[in-house]
């Protein structure tokens, strides 16, 4: 559920900016994996009911406008369930999440860029897709194009970018437009070293302004770095939520145990 509207958590004190309430995801396995299935589905006819995964599961969690917050876990924990709930590119099947502004998610690196398409066509696109005015595209065209470090390249069709490139102008999209919501999954794994440090200071530098932001990462470095609290989920439960020097020190220590 999507919300322009301010809310307040239980104390007064803080706006939120997102909020879960026995939120869940199930997966039931090879649901349409013949014809017959899928028609009788269509037709509304009960069958016999395929293994399921619960990929989240009973999940109860609030976020303050301004919080920067890392989500940490192993593959197949939670974490990118939970991200493309919040970007609205999948529904929960129990519970709600609210979020109250606009998000703006990078989720992979050159997701929804058209390859035919030029690096300005595409930043174009991607700005209209999330209901950005034309003007402000148009306005912040030349740093998305600075901060990418592409100018010599706008104008080049995408799939022509080599995946250093196509990096950095999803990174640089995604800072460059405004939100009051900003999700980075897994984003910097891809680009060089000197890129990244720009990134994370970028990102440091949305949440000194007030914008909240979520940030996934299996380098826990960068989530000391980035963030101020930290959800842990392990087999799609939230299993701790906290601050980041106590719940990243718990999670590492879980990682060493199962070695």
């Amino acid at each position: 559920m999507r919300s322009d509207r301010e809310q307040t958590h239980s104390n007064g004190a803080h706006p939120v900016a997102v909020s879960a309430a026995g939120l869940g995801k199930h997966y039931r396995l090879g649901q349409l994996r013949s014809l017959k299935q899928t028609t009788g589905r269509l037709l509304g006819q009960a069958g016999a009911a395929g293994p399921g995964v619960e990929a989240l599961d009973d999940v109860d969690f609030t976020v303050a406008r301004g919080e920067a917050i890392g989500i940490v876990g192993a593959n197949g924990s939670g974490k990118s369930t939970i991200v493309q709930i919040l970007a609205g590119t999948t529904l929960p099947t129990a519970g709600v999440m609210r979020v109250y502004g606009r998000v703006l998610p990078l989720l992979a690196v050159g997701l929804g860029f058209h390859p035919d398409l030029t690096g300005r066509e595409n930043v174009t696109l991607f700005g209209s897709s999330l209901g950005i005015p034309r003007r402000t595209i148009t306005e912040r065209m030349d740093a998305v194009t600075a901060f990418a470090e592409l100018q010599r390249h706008m104008d080049t069709p995408v799939k022509r970018f080599s995946s250093g490139m196509t990096a950095r102008l999803s990174f640089s999209v995604a800072v460059q437009f405004p939100a009051d919501i900003y999700v980075f999954d897994e984003v910097l794994a891809v680009v060089d070293g000197e890129f990244r440090d720009r990134c994370l200071k970028e990102i440091r530098h949305l949440h000194a302004q007030g914008r909240t932001v979520f940030f996934v990462s299996h380098s826990l470095n960068q989530v000391a770095e980035v963030c101020d609290r930290v959800m842990w989920f392990e087999r799609g439960a939230l299993k701790q939520i906290g601050p980041s020097d106590i719940v990243l020190p718990a999670y590492e220590r879980s990682l060493t145990h199962e070695r």
